[in-house]
């Protein structure tokens, strides 16, 4: 790592969460008084005047080895956190200031002093004076002389806290804030639960680095994890979102899942490319719809990728089948492009990493104003639009506002004469000709043209000839008087 690591660890429930998004200064990880809730560590870079570190939040430390009520996901956090432990630089130790000393922290303690790590203890929930002052005598008998009383809730005592720890981690392992030359974009894995998204950012990373099992809505947070994807020589740099699995709003029926939901939708909004992944051994089904419109509506590239198609071919499907069910189910992502997968067998897997590059290339295109109304009179040409009575549709000019997505203005005669087929048409032209299988949504936007200003010239025009018809009249008729 270019950057110090500071991982926060402890038992459940203690506020390990609450602490990182406090030193973060925003809402990252998921916090809840329900104990687990934390179960893939989550990093994000920090800084503390002027210093930058990876801050790095893990899943409570199991329950005492001699309990029986022991979680199945306790193993895989353990191991998930000796990982974390080994690449820290530094090690806060989060405990409860109201429970004080438990079995667990005991636990806890035996596990810090095996690692050989430097670390503080941070004594969390001192939310007065009074909790705060029996901090320091309650958790003297850990061994360690350097305990912090904080309060998350209240933002208390968390400039001391991390003054300590940063204190401990050498000077020259800070070095300068380095940016990467190229930057890296966000690319979030969206699905329903147990599609196979955690197996597949594992696998793109070489490790286990997201929890995987059969169980639906292992994966609770959205977890960012940078990585250089390697695509035949040239390498990639992306950040991968793990997200939770989005079940419909109806079957949520925990607080945590719903957190879990809102941070899923919200990683869609924030990325720049979206993984849709769907189970080949059920495609498009109504959740799978539903996620999908959301990603339409969004207005972000998307890869479509059908996992567990190892499984369906077992089944007896071929893959002529299986594309053709897909694209009459899901009408809307036929501009997404399209791959039958199996992360577990490793079918079509090389090919998502030269997909992904593709559409960040076609993200970058902007097509000139000159080339883009020559492709526009080119396309009327070949197939002019269909007209209404006497009136036809009619586009006077085009330019590209703006990429990505690809948005169009086009100044018209009237948008009322252009009928929906046709705007489809035109989109899907501009894809072909510009966007060729980058699974960009083309907006187009119809602007006519500036009618007010136009009534408002005619207006003047009229008055000027009134005032110019009343002069005539009067000046005829006074000739008519002096005459007489």
């Amino acid at each position: 790592m270019s950057q110090p690591v500071i991982a926060i660890i402890g038992r459940p429930n203690v506020g390990k969460s609450a602490l990182f998004n406090c030193i973060l200064r925003k809402r990252v990880s998921i916090v809840h008084e329900q104990s687990g809730v934390t179960r893939d560590h989550i990093a994000a870079p920090a800084e503390h005047f002027g210093k930058h570190f990876l801050l790095v939040d893990t899943g409570g430390l199991g329950v005492h080895h001699r309990e029986n009520t022991t979680d199945i996901f306790d193993g895989m956090i353990r191991e998930q956190v000796e990982e974390v432990v080994k690449e820290a630089s530094a090690l806060i130790w989060v405990v409860n200031i109201q429970e004080g000393v438990t079995i667990q922290d005991e636990e806890v303690s035996d596990f810090i002093r095996k690692t050989g790590k430097p670390f503080v203890i941070a004594a969390n929930k001192g939310d007065n004076d009074n909790l705060r002052s029996e901090a320091v005598p309650a958790f003297a008998r850990l061994g360690c002389s350097e305990i912090f009383p904080i309060s998350c809730l209240h933002g208390v005592g968390i400039g001391d806290l991390l003054e300590a720890v940063l204190a401990k981690v050498p000077q020259e392992d800070f070095g300068e804030n380095e940016t990467t030359k190229q930057e890296r974009i966000k690319v979030a894995v969206v699905g329903r639960p147990n599609v196979g998204k955690s197996s597949l950012v594992n696998k793109m990373l070489g490790e286990d680095r997201q929890m995987v099992s059969d169980i639906p809505g292992t994966t609770r947070d959205a977890v960012d994890v940078p990585v250089d994807l390697d695509c035949n020589g040239e390498s990639l740099p992306i950040t991968i979102i793990d997200t939770a699995g989005m079940r419909r709003k109806k079957q949520v029926d925990t607080v945590v899942e719903f957190f879990s939901l809102s941070r899923s939708e919200a990683a869609i909004k924030r990325a720049d490319i979206i993984i849709f992944m769907i189970d080949a051994t059920d495609p498009c089904t109504a959740q799978e719809r539903r996620i999908g419109h959301l990603i339409v509506e969004a207005q972000k590239p998307c890869l479509l990728l059908a996992n567990k198609w190892d499984l369906a071919r077992k089944e007896g499907k071929t893959e002529k089948e299986m594309l053709e069910r897909i694209r009459q189910d899901m009408p809307f992502m036929a501009h997404a492009p399209l791959l039958l997968i199996s992360v577990v067998k490793g079918f079509h897997f090389s090919d998502i990493a030269n997909r992904l590059l593709h559409i960040r290339e076609q993200m970058r295109v902007t097509v000139p104003t000159a080339l883009l109304n020559q492709f526009l009179q080119d396309i009327f040409a070949r197939n002019p639009p269909p007209s209404t009575g006497n009136k036809r549709f009619k586009i006077l000019y085009g330019i590209q506002r703006s990429c990505p997505p690809p948005k169009f203005l086009f100044f018209v005669n009237k948008k009322d004469l252009c009928p929906q087929n046709y705007q489809q048409y035109l989109e899907n032209q501009l894809r072909d000709a510009f966007y060729p299988e980058a699974g960009l949504p083309i907006v187009l936007i119809l602007r006519e043209r500036a009618s007010h200003n136009l009534q408002e010239v005619d207006g003047k025009r009229q008055a000027a000839a009134g005032v110019k018809k009343k002069k005539e009249e009067d000046y005829q008729a006074k000739k008519r008087r002096a005459k007489r």
